[in-house]
């Protein structure tokens, strides 16, 4: 098999022979086994100090994040090298849970985003203690599974260039779940055809391979960036898959099929705050302008998933004016506890809505409190670690109140959660790591989810939704790919796999009765739809076939206001223009929110390949205000318009860690051929770049225009265009041709 997908992957089957390993009372994920903030041990530290009592150890390495624990190993993601620009990268790190020693780390260079070096290691891992693996989605949209013996790369997906992946400059990136064999996860996303709008989308992914198994549009226009984590609830017979969107709305889904359930509007911006369920009833909350009618900003709410009428949930009851928009809260002994964004925990009655009581953290929030034990374990940004008494329905006591400060006296800022695990406390500051807690590990406490695995379809049922695997995927002229087909009754229970019918769409190939899809060897760009039918019920996969090296596009058949099938984030920012006689693909000044562009157009592993591409540049007034580039190896060569400049960078938000540019007279209302040649060192020790600009209509001169270095390279990565577009743009001629 010759796609994209296989061929960026180490398939690790093999990691489900995994030796079967003792019970421990882990915390393999952000808010626990149970996604709820609580644990189930008992004997849990009352008090502690960073000077020794009952201190297990300590490291210097900090973030934002959430450890994980599992298997003898505590896992973090985070920031490498935070003092050393030229070397910032994200890095996954996995120490002994006993001494704190260093087992491995593995660096991602950071590329094609705008998210600044501090948010790096925004997500926490999760991880999954049957196969012993580890996964994080990295910020910028490298979706990765490791081993976590030893950080050995099981398979990845990098989503920007795959799906169209949009970062955003907050940086704020989803931590994904596992549910079963699915690992689900979600980002704001362009891509192309049905995807070609911009949207917040949920992806599942199978564990194992990494093979997309369904792709869920829920909401609509996306108003921000989220990083609100998805919760798995059985209710009402139907496994769903719940959580807030970036259009305002929290949603549920169904965990196998991705169809949507209902929604609740609840936010005029994007929900940040991830959900509590406990039984039927789910608990919600934001911090800014409620859909509803009123002045206060931010609300929680319960809502009964078991009562759902017109596609949403019954409304229990609401508390406006309760700005909760970054925690996300805890609930236990019919008690949910949240903290506001001033750094207020509460206690609600978790059936009416009562405010119980109200304890002050101190400014500021963004963790969330971890229960149990008949203690309240919470952080605030403001460098303290509180240990509470748990006073059930009256307010809390401090049992401990540790700060950490800087040499300077300012405060040391805690973004992250606690996790508790073998009768152990793990925490990260942004500079330290802590373990707090016995030096003899405890047994005993919660060993799995309360929740049973996913059930099957009675006998007999009727086949009411059809899935098709790889649901999503991209491929290559002359590849082959065997597609799957599993059956679910309307309540989203597994059927089987069954035999079906096909049908072909948009991409040149034969597919045989069995789902094996043979694609033409012809190298162009294509973008279609493979559609399976069980019993008169149909399910389909998307299929976007890049090109391979070498390759050109003139989009002299490209149809007026179309763009190539198959090329991410295009449609709606760029299009085919007849100009004076001549086809040439444009992208349009008129939308503000889509003026900064990259469009991938190959394959994320490509290597040893030179771009070009013929650009003009329209005025805008009196000046030149755009800015054109082409992309190579995850770097972009741009001409820079109204500064004047040819330019080359990978990370944009942090071009003090990598960049260069040269000054370049550039004229208004005249063609110029850039081209762009990225050369790794043998050893993988930096990366040479050399771009070149001249007049389209002068003969190529033999000096590059620009030259430089690269300290952390990108090995491999998709040929693209760039257009940063306050006015019209032009593009002609693209070119990816193999070096010599």
């Amino acid at each position: 098999m010759n796609s994209l997908f296989f061929r960026s992957v180490r398939i690790a089957f093999f990691s489900l022979a995994v030796t079967t390993l003792l019970p421990a009372a882990d915390w393999p994920a952000w808010r626990g086994w149970d996604a709820n903030g609580v644990t189930q041990e008992t004997g849990l530290p009352s008090s502690w100090s960073p000077d020794g009592e009952n201190l297990l150890w300590q490291l210097p390495i900090g973030g934002r994040s959430t450890p994980v624990v599992m298997n003898g190993r505590v896992c973090v993601a985070t920031l490498a090298e935070p003092g050393n620009e030229k070397r910032w990268m994200e890095q996954v790190v996995c120490v002994d849970e006993e001494t704190g020693a260093i087992l491995w780390d593995h660096r991602v260079p950071i590329y094609q985003t705008d998210i600044p070096h501090h948010r790096l290691g925004w997500a926490s891992l999760v991880g999954d203690p049957t196969t012993d693996s580890l996964y994080l989605l990295s910020v910028n949209g490298l979706l990765s599974s490791y081993r976590a013996e030893d950080g050995k790369v099981l398979w990845r997906r990098s989503l920007a260039e795959e799906v169209g992946r949009i970062s955003g400059f907050g940086g704020r990136t989803v931590t994904p779940i596992i549910d079963g064999d699915l690992l689900i996860t979600s980002f704001l996303s362009a891509g192309w055809g049905d995807t070609r709008i911009p949207r917040h989308r949920f992806y599942a992914f199978n564990k194992s391979t990494g093979e997309t198994a369904w792709v869920s549009t829920p909401g609509v226009a996306p108003l921000d960036t989220t990083y609100s984590v998805p919760v798995v609830a059985e209710i009402g017979g139907q496994r769903l898959l719940i959580d807030g969107n970036a259009d305002g709305g929290v949603y549920a889904l169904q965990v196998t099929t991705g169809k949507k359930v209902w929604g609740f509007p609840l936010s005029k911006r994007g929900i940040n705050a991830s959900v509590v369920v406990d039984g039927n009833i789910v608990y919600a909350s934001h911090s800014e302008d409620n859909v509803s009618e009123t002045t206060a900003m931010g609300r929680v709410v319960a809502l009964d998933s078991s009562e759902v009428v017109d596609g949403v949930p019954k409304l229990l009851w609401s508390v406006e004016g309760f700005t909760a928009g970054y925690a996300s809260p805890a609930i236990a002994n019919g008690i949910l506890y949240h903290v506001d964004n001033s750094a207020n925990l509460v206690g609600f009655d978790a059936r009416t809505g009562e405010e119980l009581w109200r304890h002050n953290l101190g400014i500021a929030q963004r963790g969330s409190p971890t229960v149990g034990d008949g203690k309240i374990f919470v952080m605030d940004v403001d460098g303290k670690f509180h240990i509470l008494k748990d006073n059930g329905r009256n307010a809390p006591e401090a049992l401990d109140v540790e700060e950490f400060k800087t040499e300077t006296g300012s405060a040391v800022q805690t973004n992250g959660s606690p996790a508790i695990a073998n009768g152990r406390i793990f925490f990260m500051t942004v500079d330290s790591l802590y373990a707090v807690g016995p030096t003899e590990k405890k047994t005993g406490g919660q060993t799995a989810p309360s929740l049973p695995g996913p059930s099957r379809a009675p006998a007999g049922a009727s086949v009411a939704q059809v899935r098709v695997t790889p649901s999503e995927i991209n491929l290559f002229p002359g590849s082959e790919q065997a597609f799957q087909v599993h059956t679910f009754d309307e309540m989203g229970r597994l059927i089987g796999v069954a035999d079906a019918t096909f049908e072909l769409d948009g991409v040149n190939g034969q597919v045989s009765s069995d789902g094996v899809l043979s694609v033409a060897d012809e190298n162009v760009s294509q973008g279609g739809r493979l559609t399976a039918s069980v019993n008169g019920v149909t399910g389909s996969a998307r299929i976007a076939v890049r090109p391979t090296v070498p390759y050109s596009q003139s989009f002299d058949d490209i149809a007026d206001g179309e763009v190539p099938a198959g090329w991410t984030a295009a449609a709606g920012r760029f299009r085919a223009a007849e100009v004076d006689g001549e086809r040439l693909f444009l992208k349009p000044s008129g939308n503000p929110r889509t003026w900064r562009t990259t469009v991938f157009t190959g394959d994320p592993l490509a290597k040893d390949y030179v771009t070009q591409v013929d650009v003009l540049l329209k005025p805008r007034g009196r000046r030149i205000r755009g800015d054109a580039g082409i992309v190579s190896n995850r770097y972009t060569l741009i001409l820079m318009g109204q500064r004047k400049e040819v330019f080359i960078r990978s990370w944009l938000s942090e071009l003090g860690h990598f960049s260069k540019a040269v000054p370049f007279d550039v004229e208004a209302d005249v063609w110029y051929t850039m081209k762009f040649d990225v050369t790794p060192l043998p050893d993988g020790s930096q990366t040479v770049l050399r771009g070149k600009v001249w007049k389209r209509d002068e003969p190529e001169p033999d000096a590059w225009t620009i030259e430089t270095v690269h300290q952390t390279p990108h090995l491999t990565g998709s040929p693209g265009l760039y257009g940063y577009s306050m006015a019209d743009i032009y593009y002609d001629n693209y070119l990816v041709t193999a070096k010599p």
